[in-house]
């Protein structure tokens, strides 16, 4: 191996990351060690393809280190093997003279590069340093997922909210422009924040931006910045939303409440991809993905002539609907369980759960403010209770105090007939969801295939 003088110091992250290397030349695996110790790293060794499967099972390693040509189990088979168990550990393979087609077969089955012998100590350090860059932002899209799912204002299996998660898988893959569109309270942000996880400005900034909620005569200062002396108070250079937005995610915000003339600079913006601060002379190039949210019907307030038509088709390329929680009460149970769950683990209080006769009431209630509603009732639920129990005296308390309704159930039903009218809708819409297939429909419901099929007879569903 080559060593030479340049001390190259990688930037892993922390914690100090474990590697493994695998050859079976001990000097090879002396260097290595030596080398990668230099940049801060653990090692772990394997002299062969099985010792190497042996440790991948028991070890938690960052990275792999993998000679192609070993003894009782190959490289390749060592590879196909890691990728099994660990896919997101990321495989450098290593090659002598005449296996340089092999490391690229091995590219192409997973690994995530190849280095040759002899081997150089500062493109080994690049290398791994690469390696484990790709390895910590798949993990921190992980853990923003992650974040996201344990939210719960996305979880559902309404055909309606699958026809969004499409959506947004596609929408995450491209840079287009992005309008959400739905009522107030339906989860236009977490949507909004989802679609750049998986995509090319996943791990840049995401930038928020309430149109509604800044002042007429703010939102271009807070927008494209200003320069020192630009107005009274401006005593240094700041930037603007667009320029922290730089190679990331601009999120509009209800973007319907912005006034013609910033509308206009809005779209100069998107299409020249500049911006120009207030009180500054010159024009700075900007790279942002717009994503705009809005609870309002563009295409009518452009009829209206409140919103710009050219900004409009702008925007809308690809756009995401979200239904009202009304139109999708299958979610409403599995939301509910969430919420009360995680509202309960924030408030370090046991856990918590609603009385049988409380889902009839949330299930039949419109929820007008929809997921934040039904989040913000069983918030103050939970307070309320100094039990286990929730009963449905809290429950209708909570939501009158949020939604100022006096709310109850429908007096012309019994128990009994609220529960099968839910109950029919349920199975009608799990059978959407699964396109009809009788058996995946009955093992979503927890039930046997027979049982569904009298479900279905009784309820006179075809």
């Amino acid at each position: 191996m080559k060593k030479t003088t340049q001390n190259i110091s990688p930037d892993s992250p922390p914690p100090v990351s474990t590697i493994l290397i695998v050859d079976d030349d001990p000097y090879i695996r002396e260097s290595l060690e030596d080398i990668l110790n230099i940049g801060g790293y653990r090692c772990l060794k394997a002299k062969n393809g099985l010792e190497a499967v042996e440790q991948i099972k028991i070890n938690s390693f960052d990275i792999i280190l993998l000679d192609l040509k070993l003894p009782r189990l190959d490289g390749i088979e060592v590879l196909k093997k890691s990728i099994s168990l660990h896919p997101d550990v990321p495989v450098i393979m290593i090659s002598g003279q005449g296996t340089i087609q092999l490391a690229v077969e091995a590219t192409k089955l997973g690994a995530f590069d190849f280095l040759e012998k002899p081997l150089e100590a500062d493109r080994t350090l690049i290398t791994v340093r690469n390696a484990l860059q790709k390895r910590y932002l798949q993990l921190q899209r992980d853990a923003l997922l992650s974040e996201t799912q344990q939210r719960y204002r996305m979880i559902g299996n309404d055909p309606k909210m699958r026809e969004v998660y499409v959506l947004i898988d596609r929408a995450s893959k491209v840079s287009s422009k992005v309008l959400i569109t739905g009522e107030p309270g339906t989860g236009k942000e977490l949507v909004a924040r989802a679609i750049p996880l998986n995509g090319p400005r996943a791990g840049f900034p995401f930038i928020p931006v309430n149109c509604a909620a800044i002042p007429e005569n703010l939102i271009e200062s807070e927008l494209f910045g200003y320069m020192k002396g630009a107005f009274t108070g401006a005593m240094a250079n700041k930037i603007g939303r667009f320029q922290q937005a730089h190679r990331g995610t601009l999120f509009l915000d209800e973007i319907g409440d912005m006034s013609l003339m910033t509308q206009s600079k809005i779209l100069r913006a998107i299409e020249d991809n500049v911006v120009e601060p207030v009180g500054g002379q010159k024009s700075v190039q900007v790279d942002v993905r717009i994503i705009a949210a809005t609870n309002k019907d563009l295409q009518e307030e452009v009829e209206k002539g409140n919103f710009r038509e050219d900004l409009f088709y702008r925007l809308n390329v690809i756009t995401i609907h979200l239904p009202p929680l009304r139109q999708r009460r299958m979610d409403i149970r599995p939301l509910a369980k969430a919420f009360l769950e995680e509202v309960c683990s924030a408030e370090g209080l046991p856990q918590k759960c609603v009385a049988q006769n409380v889902w009839p009431i949330l299930l039949e209630y419109d929820w007008p403010g929809n997921v934040r509603e039904l989040r913000n009732v069983l918030e103050q639920a939970v307070i309320l209770t100094p039990d286990d129990l929730i009963e449905p005296p809290v429950i209708l308390q909570a939501i009158q105090s949020k939604s100022g309704q006096k709310v109850g159930l429908q007096t012309e039903q019994t128990l009994q007939e609220a529960r099968m009218r839910f109950e029919r809708e349920f199975i009608i819409n799990t059978l959407a969801a699964h396109n009809s297939k009788i058996q995946e429909t009955a093992n979503a419901l927890g039930i046997q295939r027979s049982h569904l099929w009298k479900k279905m007879k009784q309820y006179g569903i075809e």
